[in-house]
């Protein structure tokens, strides 16, 4: 649900440190427009994150969050409560908006890292869940030939999720050029398949092995 108030401009840029370091886990992030970020994920998956208040609105202190495609609509929220990140359970952390004069409140008790990381988390599980036949169409991710799965499974079992590329043309070189390998990393990265650098297995390219298995 859209707040009845919204963030000042002061608010809002405070908050972008937090999605700019999402955008640096997650590729498909399109920007702040308005009151919200966005991120278009594959699929056709498009994610909205805004402020929003459980107190006042002049303490911003959660982050809602919702994912929705043209066929089905709404399919899943999440909420990022500052306080479910704070050090101190008498000092939750917030944004103090007052008059659109914006500043952290209890910054120095808000492990913003571990929201980051979850929120990544969330969205990597959208992707894995936009392979899904009743989310998005099939089309919208690649059918993996047999060296791309087995490159995948080895990433999974022998590299702890890890696409690293001199591992995989070490144990692969004789059936991939290192050339071929790196841009198939671009290309999966690019999809969601993997995480940016250092690249990881992501939950779409674990979800589309089980898929085609």
């Amino acid at each position: 649900m859209a707040p009845l108030f919204y963030p000042s401009f002061q608010a809002l840029d405070l908050a972008d440190v937090i999605f700019e370091e999402l955008a640096k886990r997650v590729p498909g992030y399109v920007g702040r427009l308005g009151a919200a970020w966005y991120w278009r994920l594959p699929g056709g998956v498009l994610v909205t994150f805004h402020l929003d208040y459980t107190v006042t609105e002049e303490r911003w202190d959660v982050i809602r969050a919702q994912a929705s495609t043209p066929r089905v609509g709404l399919f899943s929220t999440a909420d990022f409560p500052f306080a479910a990140y704070a050090t101190s359970p008498t000092s939750p952390p917030y944004i103090h908006d007052l008059q659109g004069l914006a500043e952290w409140a209890n910054r120095l008790y808000f492990q913003m890292g571990y929201l980051i990381n979850e929120a990544a988390q969330w969205l990597q599980m959208l992707q894995a869940a936009a392979i899904a036949p009743q989310v998005s169409q099939p089309s919208d991710f690649p059918i993996l030939s047999a060296l791309e799965r087995e490159l995948a499974e080895y990433a999974l079992a022998r590299l702890d999720g890890q696409f690293n590329l001199t591992e995989l043309y070490r144990a692969f070189g004789g059936r991939i050029s290192r050339r071929r390998l790196s841009r198939l990393a671009a290309e999966w990265e690019a999809m969601g398949l993997l995480t940016p650098r250092p690249r990881r297995v992501t939950y779409a390219l674990r979800a589309l092995l089980e898929e085609e298995g």
